[in-house]
């Protein structure tokens, strides 16, 4: 028999699921103001990918599998190749359950801050990372960087 209460919790959360967008001049809350840098408490990450028509989304995936928005699977589709990848983060700030979608370089360096924090032996679930945006003219590039580092255990 299937857990009912994590059933309940993930129907819950994804009916309350609040979206930022990143702008070149920072993120931008919803139905809030637009942040130059956000301190927030990492949950996941998994691939995604997004079909964009005329600047539009027409079809996502949130797992890179199975689109969300049309009845259809993500290998079989033909037109998969006109998809953008991306990196779908799941993340806490001020206690609020946020979700992010980034792709291009923002998910690079993404991926390079986890495999720092990896590197050094940290968790990625739990981790408090600042967020900050680089404006790059047309679009905003993100940068993570670890709030909490590890104090040096080393003796001077």
């Amino acid at each position: 028999m299937p857990n009912t209460q994590s059933a309940f919790k993930d129907l819950f959360a994804s009916a309350f699921a609040r979206y930022l967008s990143v702008r070149p001049t920072g993120i931008q809350m919803p139905y809030g103001p637009i942040r130059s840098t956000l301190s927030v408490s990492l949950l996941a990450f998994r691939p995604a990918r997004t079909r964009y028509e005329n600047h539009h989304p027409v079809c996502r995936s949130l797992d890179a599998v199975r689109s969300i928005s049309e009845d259809r699977e993500c290998a079989s589709c033909t037109l998969r190749q006109s998809c953008t990848p991306q990196l779908f983060i799941e993340l806490i700030h001020d206690q609020v359950p946020y979700r992010l979608l980034i792709a291009y370089s923002s998910a690079r360096n993404f991926l390079v801050f986890v495999s720092r924090l990896r590197g050094m032996g940290l968790q990625l679930e739990n981790a408090q990372v600042l967020i900050s945006v680089r404006d790059r003219g047309r679009w905003g590039e993100l940068h993570f960087i670890n709030a909490n580092p590890q104090p040096c255990s080393c003796a001077n």
